[in-house]
């Protein structure tokens, strides 16, 4: 009789590995292969691990999943840390007979490789306890003990509620290929393999995932691309279509009907919109006097610097659906939308109105100021903002003439409420005004490590003394008191008090509540602020 081999009743889980990894400390860590699938979770700080030429950052609570086969290494710290492993097979029951049963592997019912969207509790904790002791004791004679231990855990990791938010880092690798390849002939066939699924799986994963079909992803995507180039060029349909990645301007016009219900002329020549829903790019729609009616709550919550100018602009918060019945009055002419929601929040939002979505946080500012200029019809505004913003960098250079020629380093570091340090490149936390603008020197890694590769860097304190500047920026939440504990734990912090910038009373607090979004009038405030903490002490 022929037996489903994912039946849980059915199952012999088999354990390969369990147990504690010590890495760093000077050591130097080689790639491995996983063998078997493979269960990591650090304990008590942030590791780095390179899987496939990608590096992630892992920190206590996350649990890593790496399937069979995949090569990866444990990048060494300067200290040394633990890391929890668990490595194990399952065996299904497959086919029966009077005289056998019949088991295969099924790895198939383990998760793709990535962060999984739960976190490690004390029950998990114990557990990865449990099955450390048993092993170590009498693996043999604790088989059926080993049994239920691994069927507890498997059921608390692998098979837990899936509702919860995806933090899975494959399927946002996916998402991004699709956006980064959107212009490019893209199959449900060809995503499928890339995820390790056949595609009727695919399909109803990916459904499941998004809320919509591959392919109504896909269109939806390139309509909101083909959107763009219609509000912001004068590019026909036919060189649209091409950018979007369609064969020609008819196909891409149905399609365009389709998910819009407007022809993309039509939509070309719709009046300026007056009524604006905002989830992101706050700042550059301030600088060119553009007010929307409605922003995304954490987005508010999280631009301090642009309140004045928000003072009776309603706020919303996006897991509620605000195209829903209690938020009525929300109906705009145009939603502005970052590429990074997830789908489910892009189909939420597009009820609201007409979508646009912009790339985030990959642009020049000061190009993307422009960019806004043509969406909204303010091209204008947005020389001038360009103009008075070089007028205040030049004012800015004045002050700070004596550190700029002392060639004293200037770094931002952000400090998380787990304690890891961020390290951010020109589009975040007022680099921008620091680097491409003030001219001033950032440390050598910090070059290396984040500016010249264009990327972010997580840290952990042991690593802060080769990425320290001469004067440091620290970015910390004002929230619950955070600040308060943050300046008190530097303080006592051996690490911290050994650094040059500690000891000439160089480091500046910044609130992460102002400092969140670095766009259009966020960063002429933002300059200001720096500006004055800089020239706090005698330069000279």
């Amino acid at each position: 009789m022929k037996l489903s081999n994912n039946n849980p009743n059915h199952r012999i889980y088999l354990l390969k590995e369990v147990g504690k990894r010590q890495c760093g400390g000077g050591h130097i860590n080689k790639p491995q292969i996983a063998q078997s699938p493979l269960f990591l979770t650090p304990i008590e700080a942030i590791i780095q691990i390179t899987i496939e030429g990608e590096t992630i950052a892992l920190k206590n609570g996350e649990i890593l999943f790496l399937s069979a086969g995949v090569t990866y290494q444990i990048n060494a710290p300067l200290e040394t840390v633990s890391v929890l492993a668990i490595s194990y097979e399952v065996y299904g029951l497959s086919n029966s007979t009077e005289q056998e049963l019949v088991y295969g592997l099924c790895r198939e019912i383990f998760p793709v490789n990535g962060i999984l969207p739960i976190r490690t509790t004390n029950k998990i904790t114990r557990l990865f306890s449990e099955l450390e002791d048993v092993a170590a004791n009498n693996l043999e004679a604790q088989a059926d003990r080993i049994q239920s231990l691994l069927y507890q855990l498997h059921q608390l990791v692998v098979e837990a509620d899936a509702e919860t938010d995806i933090t899975d880092s494959s399927y946002f690798r996916m998402l991004s290929y699709i956006h980064q390849n959107f212009q490019r002939e893209i199959t449900r066939e060809m995503m499928s393999r890339m995820m390790g699924f056949n595609p009727r799986y695919f399909s109803v994963w990916f459904r499941k995932q998004t809320g919509w079909s591959f392919t109504e992803y896909v269109a939806h995507l390139r309509v909101n691309k083909a959107k763009k180039h219609l509000m912001s060029s004068k590019a026909t349909i036919q060189e649209i279509s091409q950018k979007v990645g369609y064969t020609d301007g008819l196909y891409l016009s149905r399609k365009f009907k389709q998910v819009t219900g407007m022809t993309p002329t039509e939509f070309r020549l719709r009046p300026k919109p007056k009524r604006i829903v905002a989830l992101q790019f706050l700042g550059d729609l301030l600088a060119l006097g553009v007010k929307p009616i409605a922003v995304e709550e954490d987005v508010m919550n999280y631009s301090l610097l642009l309140l004045p100018e928000l003072a009776d602009v309603r706020s919303f918060e996006l897991q509620g659906c605000p195209a829903e019945a209690e938020w009525p009055g929300l109906e705009a002419d145009l939603v502005i939308a970052p590429t990074y929601l997830s789908p489910r929040q892009l189909k939420c939002m597009e009820r609201l109105g007409p979508l646009v979505t912009v790339e985030c946080d990959k642009m020049d500012r000061l190009e993307q100021i422009r960019l806004f200029g043509r969406l909204l019809g303010e091209e204008e505004r947005a020389e001038a903002w360009i103009r008075h913003y070089h007028l205040k960098i030049d004012l800015a250079k004045q002050r700070l003439s004596s550190l700029i020629e002392s060639g004293e380093t200037v770094a931002v570091y952000e400090i998380r409420q787990d304690n890891s340090i961020y390290i951010w490149n020109h589009t975040a936390r007022g680099v921008y005004n620091l680097y491409p603008m003030l001219g001033l020197i950032p440390p050598d890694k910090v070059r290396s490590d984040v500016l010249e590769r264009n990327d972010h860097l997580c840290i952990s304190l042991s690593e802060l003394p080769i990425y320290a500047a001469d004067h440091m920026f620290v970015v910390v939440s004002g929230q619950e008191d955070w600040m308060s504990r943050t300046r008190k734990r530097i303080s006592k912090s051996a690490v911290w008090r050994n650094l040059p910038a500690f000891r000439n009373e160089r480091i500046y607090y910044l609130k992460l509540e102002e400092f969140w979004g670095s766009e259009g009038l966020a960063l002429e405030r933002q300059l200001e602020i720096q500006t004055d903490l800089l020239t706090s002490h005698n330069l000279s």
